[in-house]
């Protein structure tokens, strides 16, 4: 009598099979996909919200804060772009904020192909700034006082003094301003910038009238603020 053979399987089995393990694997990424996103999101609440985590990621993105200046908001979105907001009033006991006489607006962006344009706009004047207006930066060319580049602690600072636009935010009326918009000259594609601003002092008067001493646009004053600031490498 002849001996049966193994049982042949189904080559339906090993389908199945590879279906379940690819389902599990699949749920198993989509799992791990909405724990990083909600982790992410919930980083980006507390640094709205949390003073200490503010505190905290505004040191990551800048190294350390300029004297004097409170972080009202820092946040990473998804890796893509860090943003963190000073202020120079200091944080309320309930964990509030207040916007005060000057603000600084920090924005890294990673690498894109509209960042050469950002960067020849601020070291020769050519170029756009489109870029940093969608991430809430503005800069309008037509409003631009003097241009320049300061050297602190052998870091190169490309900078664009401009009236503009301080306040909006909050209950804060928007009122005529000055703002000193930087480019931290680092390596890599990614881009840095900050903008520090102020009301502007003598809004009635022509650009080329303006005493810009001890104002943001002051080149003094803007080295003496970005000395502790170095995101380079962040």
């Amino acid at each position: 009598m002849e001996q049966a053979g193994p049982k042949q399987r189904s080559p339906w089995l090993y389908v199945l099979l590879g279906c379940g393990g690819f389902a599990a694997l699949t749920c198993l990424g989509f799992a791990i996909f909405f724990g990083f996103v909600a982790k992410k999101t919930s980083d980006m609440v507390a640094g709205v919200t949390d003073p200490k985590a503010r505190e905290e990621n505004a040191k990551k993105m800048l190294g350390e804060l300029p004297p004097g200046y409170h972080p009202a908001m820092s946040m990473s979105v998804f890796g893509i772009v860090d943003t963190a907001l000073l202020t120079d009033r200091p944080v309320l006991p309930d964990g509030g904020i207040e916007i005060g006489d000057r603000l600084f607006m920090y924005v890294r962006l990673m690498a894109n192909d509209e960042n050469q344009r950002t960067r020849s706009f601020f070291i020769s004047g050519e170029g756009d700034v489109g870029n940093l207006r969608s991430n809430g930066v503005n800069i309008d060319p037509r409003d631009v006082i003097k241009r320049g580049n300061i050297t602190v602690d052998g870091r190169r600072i490309y900078y664009v003094a401009a009236r503009g636009q301080f306040g909006g935010m909050g209950n804060q009326a928007v009122e005529d301003g000055l703002n000193a918009s930087v480019l931290f000259d680092c390596p890599g594609e990614q881009l840095r910038v900050g903008i520090w601003s102020m009301r502007d002092p003598a809004p009635g008067k022509p650009a080329s009238e303006l005493d810009l001493t001890g104002t943001v646009c002051d080149e003094a004053e803007l080295a003496k603020f970005l000395k502790p600031i170095d995101p380079c490498g962040r």
